[in-house]
């Protein structure tokens, strides 16, 4: 197999899994465009996944100097994760540049064998993220004073539906539970309460955790919007 056909079963590979996969794509980052091994991007529930993927079929080692590279590539365009596949393995201070990081090493034996489960782990992490970036934004529509030295009072902001927010702050709080069993593989999985507000909705298994919070997400967004838009210019 030459570097070429390495690429080219990479993209496949990823194809067969449902997702987009542009081999030698031009991608534009923040700072420059960049030419990519295989551009992979995958759509679930209305969110997309990234991934830089770089194929190396060398007959040595891969360098520490070639994962930093795919790191600022990866940081520069935005992708969720970076990928580099090696088919002579990877230098120890290659191994060490990519420890903690979004940056795997692999072979393309390693990828197949766990890409399926990787790539719903990568949707699930957005979702969290999004979950975690919209608490925060709705609790931005409160105002904290300090009524005395020692007790604080939190006052919505001026045209914002104080009793919305917080039914939606709360909701995503028993989403963020939901996360806390998903990584504990502890089904069920809360998603939010009932319109009775005194029953959990749970769910059984990972892709419908991923539906219904992909619903809730939304649902809190609208909430967002709606609030910012009636808050006085």
């Amino acid at each position: 197999m030459n570097w070429r056909r390495y690429q080219e079963e990479t993209a496949e590979f990823f194809r067969s899994l449902g997702c987009e996969a542009d081999i030698e794509a031009k991608v534009s980052g923040a700072r420059t465009d960049h030419k990519i091994d295989v551009w992979v991007r995958f759509r679930k529930f209305g969110l997309e996944t990234r991934w830089v993927i770089e194929c190396k079929h060398w007959n040595s080692s891969v360098t520490k100097e070639k994962v930093l590279v795919l790191r600022s590539i990866v940081e520069d365009v935005g992708a969720d994760r970076g990928i580099l596949i090696s088919s002579s393995g990877y230098q120890s201070g290659a191994v060490r540049a990519a420890e903690k990081t979004n940056v795997t090493l692999t072979d393309l034996d390693g990828l197949k064998e766990t890409a399926q489960q990787d790539l719903s782990a990568s949707v699930l992490h957005c979702i969290e993220t999004r979950a975690v970036e919209l608490k925060y934004a709705l609790h931005n529509l409160f105002r904290s004073e300090q009524t005395n030295p020692h007790i604080w009072s939190s006052k919505p902001l001026p045209g914002v539906d104080s009793k919305s927010v917080i039914s939606t702050i709360g909701t995503l709080a028993i989403l963020e539970y939901g996360f806390d069993r998903v990584r504990l593989q502890k089904p069920p999985y809360p998603i939010k309460f009932d319109e009775t507000g005194q029953r959990q909705i749970v769910v059984d298994t990972l892709d419908e955790f991923v539906a219904r919070a992909s619903e809730v997400i939304s649902e809190a967004e609208s909430t967002l919007n709606s609030q910012l838009g009636s808050k006085p210019k």
